[in-house]
């Protein structure tokens, strides 16, 4: 048995000893080369995704951040089937929906493994499409965001109102200075009238003539030149007031509006400025809405997604197709029956402490038993004794009541033979009864 056997044997998780055989390994070796084929390609693709996850970092960082992220995907497949199979090979019982259960597991994280992985993976295979179709996304987005923020700040509304405004200040403007033809007829009637009037006084001035009677003579021309020119007047100011007056309103609104517009606009461009630079450095190959997005309407791009994860679901479940196809090896079934064996003797070990306790527990529940019996027995006995020293003491007491009325009797029968003259003989038996009473009371 060769050095690198041992090592597949090792990553399926069995362990070797001087006593194995060969023919007891059976095809552990090619499920453990299956599962390190597994497991470099785990590896590669999280070093790939590690690699473009620090494409901020510096050259070394980056490196290393990609090796971290290959030791962690080598070290999920290692870690996931190599218990799994070590588990199968050495079950006391054949529990296959277990086969099952963990292959449905299994087919779960590749699913979603690979789902994260070509993300950094497929830009590889379809740089060219992604450029295009990221660029196009840029695109669309950058427009979705201008309608969005229109709407939001009521850009073209507040604009159109500034134009508006500005057209009727410049009409209004137009009108003040562009009279009406009546306003300019008036006011050249009135001019030609006084020009007329000044020719006619002038070329009646001599040395001769009084100004007076000049001023005289046509002062009806000067009068109606004044009328004429009255007339214009409060013509021009009834047509020039309002329009001014209107002028200063439609002046102040705009300052407002203009304001308004004006706002509108930085916020406008701010927050649009903001969305396309997110759009520019967020928007890229590796992002999942254009993996999503190319997928979903790129035939040949979702023919290549499937034929990606269809071989990478193949490759990483290989070593469990393997054990299938293969079977139980001798080693696992030795180390079954071994596993057998100790829970045999685990069980009768159990079943013996167990029948161990409930010796104890009933020889315990005896001696309890009768320690409670003579506690029962003494509490009885002193009992009795009790009783008796009571009935004892009713005794006593009984008797020294009747020897006190005893007693009293014989004083008054002594008091009565004393007044009778006779003197009385005490009586001996009564004496010692009486003795004998008081002894045994005394007793």
């Amino acid at each position: 048995m060769n050095l690198f056997s041992k090592l597949m044997v090792g990553v399926t998780g069995h362990h070797l000893d001087q006593s194995t055989q060969p023919q007891d390994m059976g095809g552990l070796s090619k499920i453990g080369l299956s599962i390190c084929f597994a497991s470099i390609l785990a590896a590669i693709q999280f070093g790939i995704a590690g690699w473009y996850l620090a494409a901020n970092l510096p050259a070394d960082s980056r490196l290393l951040l990609a090796s971290v992220f290959g030791f962690i995907g080598a070290s999920v497949v290692l870690i996931i089937d190599r218990n799994f199979i070590y588990a199968a090979d050495t079950s006391i019982q054949n529990r296959s929906y277990l086969t099952y259960v963990y292959l449905a597991i299994r087919v779960f994280l590749i699913f979603v493994i690979s789902s994260l992985s070509s993300q950094f993976t497929l830009p590889l295979l379809l740089k060219s499409e992604l450029e295009i179709h990221v660029q196009d996304l840029r695109d669309e987005r950058y427009d979705t965001a201008k309608d969005r923020y229109n709407n939001k700040y009521d850009l073209p509304e507040k604009i159109r109102n500034e134009r508006d405004l500005t057209r009727e200040i410049t009409q209004i403007k137009g009108s003040l200075t562009n009279l009406p033809q009546s306003l300019v007829h008036q006011k050249l009637a009135a001019e030609q009238c006084f020009r007329s009037y000044k020719k006619k006084a002038n070329a009646a001035m001599g040395p001769e003539v009084d100004d007076e009677e000049v001023a005289n003579l046509y002062a009806r021309e000067k009068i109606q030149c004044e009328q004429m020119e009255l007339s214009y007047k409060e013509a021009y100011r009834l047509y020039i007031t309002p329009r001014q007056a209107e002028l200063a309103l439609k002046n102040e609104a705009y300052k407002h509006v203009s304001a308004d517009a004006k706002q509108a606009q930085s916020s406008f461009k701010n927050d649009l400025q903001r969305s396309d630079n997110n759009n520019t450095q967020f928007l890229n190959a590796t992002s999942s809405d254009v993996l999503w997005s190319l997928i979903r309407n790129n035939p040949g791009a979702r023919t290549k997604y499937l034929m990606l994860t269809l071989a990478q679901l193949v490759l990483e479940l290989m070593p469990l197709l393997l054990k299938s196809l293969l079977g139980r090896s001798p080693l696992g079934i030795q180390i079954a029956i071994r596993n057998q064996e100790l829970a045999g003797d685990l069980e009768t070990s159990q079943h013996r402490f167990r029948l161990s306790k409930v010796v104890r527990d009933a020889e315990f529940s005896r001696s309890q038993s009768e320690l409670d019996v003579g506690v029962l027995g003494s509490q009885i006995t002193a009992q009795k004794l009790k009783n008796q020293l009571s009935l004892l003491k009713e005794e006593g007491r009984s008797r020294r009541s009747f020897m006190s009325f005893s007693e009293k009797h014989d004083m008054q029968t002594l008091k009565t033979s004393s007044s009778a003259g006779a003197p009385v003989k005490p009586d001996a038996s009564k004496d010692g009864a009486d003795s004998a009473s008081g002894i045994y009371a005394v007793q």
